[in-house]
C-alpha cells in the first residue's frame, strides 16, 4: 500500500477538483470535495491496472513540497496552495488488495440436523399456560 498525495481545489463554477501530482492526466471532478477525491483515487487505480499490466512500475509517490515546487504542474491545473485542500489516498498495487472470502456456508448434515431440531421443538406439545 503507497500513500499518494491528492490535491482538491473548488473549481470556479462551484465545484470541486481533485488532482494527483503523481498521475499526470488524473482527475476527479464532482460538486463535493470528497466525491472528487474517490473519483480522482478510482482513476489512479485504473491507470495503476494498466501500468502494472503492462509490467512497469507504479508512480513514486511525491511529497507535499516536491509537489509546490513543480510550478510548471500547479500553474496547468490552477492550482492556488493558499486555497487548496491536501489529503493522501492509500492505493495498493493492483492484484494484492485484500480479498473477501466468501461466508461458510453450513454442511447439509448440519443443515438437516438443524432443521430436524427445530421440527422436532415445534411438534412437542406446548404447556398451557395458566391465566391469572
Amino acid at each position: 500500500m503507497i500513500d499518494y498525495l491528492v490535491v482538491a481545489l473548488q473549481h470556479p463554477s462551484g465545484g470541486w477538483v481533485a488532482v494527483l501530482p503523481d498521475f499526470i492526466g488524473v482527475t476527479g471532478r464532482a460538486t463535493s470535495m470528497q466525491h472528487a477525491i474517490d473519483r480522482a483515487a478510482a482513476q489512479a487505480r485504473e491507470y495503476c491496472a494498466v501500468v502494472v499490466e503492462l509490467k512497469k512500475a507504479m508512480p513514486a509517490p511525491c511529497s507535499l513540497e516536491e509537489a509546490q515546487r513543480n510550478h510548471r504542474w500547479a500553474k496547468e491545473y490552477g492550482i492556488d496552495w493558499q486555497q487548496a485542500v491536501i489529503q493522501t489516498v492509500t492505493l495498493s498495487r493492483p492484484g494484492t488488495g485484500q480479498r473477501r472470502s466468501a461466508a461458510r456456508r453450513e454442511s447439509k448434515v448440519a443443515e438437516w440436523s438443524r432443521r430436524a431440531a427445530a421440527r422436532r421443538m415445534a411438534q412437542q406439545p406446548q404447556p398451557p399456560v395458566a391465566a391469572e
